[in-house]
């Protein structure tokens, strides 16, 4: 037997159980939604009708919009801001870069529960820290999590807030890799910043944000804690994103039928999330 193939006889057990506990219940939430679930516990075989149900929901195609713009906004404005820290952090003294480090990766490291409570604390209708402040300087009291638009707002920027020091250690990661003599001889050839960063840092750091773009897209996308702590899907369904329509299905409509169907799809979805994204950037791992 050669060398390979023993090293596969060693590996298939855990192989084998690693499939069994991240698959299982996806192959179990799928028979369960071939059934009429009653009291939570399934009855009679309808096949794919919990599906059909869930398709027939009007409110399903307005939810998939509203997750898809979060869900965008918070990728495209944490790159952004992650990028610009990481390139001003790796500039700085070792010491000074240090403390700033610790302070970006705070949000990271506290619950999202806890973060997000912040933030409703501080614009909270009426009482809210922001609205007090606000009405010190001569102005109406401002009320976001009452507006559609404003409460959408608050939600992208305290997702933004809770995953950017993540972002930002991954993307320092791949600046400290990056050897200096290629800023060196840029700049000998006569390149500016602009051209440095996009000719040369940018291409360099294709694996890290594509990393970045993966993970913060399956984390916000699936994320039910903040929209839950922070405005509850409203106002209205104003801020009611997928992951949240599952949770209110299951857990306040008692539906399991159709929180488990749309469950099977969101998880087909991350699927297809992450294949777009390895095959648009034409990366191999």
């Amino acid at each position: 037997m050669r060398p390979s193939a023993i090293a596969y006889v060693y590996i298939a057990p855990a192989f084998a159980l690693l499939l069994f506990v991240l698959f299982s219940p996806v192959l179990y939430g799928f028979w369960f939604t071939l059934f009429r679930i009653e009291y939570g516990a399934p009855t009679d075989f309808v096949g794919l009708g919990n599906y059909v149900r869930l398709m027939e929901d009007p409110s399903l195609l307005p939810t998939l919009g509203r997750s898809g713009v979060f869900t965008a906004a918070c990728v495209v404005f944490t790159i952004m801001i992650a990028m610009a820290l990481a390139i001003w952090i790796n500039r700085l003294p070792a010491r000074t870069a240090f403390i700033v480090q610790m302070v970006v990766i705070v949000p990271w490291i506290i619950s999202a529960v806890v973060a997000t409570l912040l933030f409703r604390w501080v614009f909270v209708n009426d009482i809210g820290v922001a609205s007090y402040v606000i009405q010190l300087l001569g102005f109406d009291a401002m009320q976001p999590l009452n507006n559609p638009t404003g409460a959408m707002v608050l939600l992208v920027a305290v997702s933004v807030w809770k995953r950017i020091g993540y972002a930002v250690l991954v993307l320092l990661a791949g600046l400290k890799s990056i050897p200096d003599d290629y800023d060196e001889a840029a700049r000998i050839d006569g390149a500016n910043n602009w051209q440095i960063f996009r000719m040369i840092t940018l291409p360099l750091l294709k694996t890290p944000l594509l990393l970045i773009a993966i993970v913060l897209t399956l984390s916000t996308f699936n994320t039910v804690e903040t929209p839950l702590v922070m405005t509850g899907g409203g106002p209205g369904d104003a801020t009611r994103i997928l992951a949240m329509d599952i949770y209110e299905r299951a857990f306040t409509n008692y539906d399991l039928g159709s929180a488990t169907s749309l469950a099977i799809v969101m998880f087909a979805g991350n699927i297809l999330l992450v294949m777009s994204y390895v095959r648009l950037a034409r990366w191999q791992a």
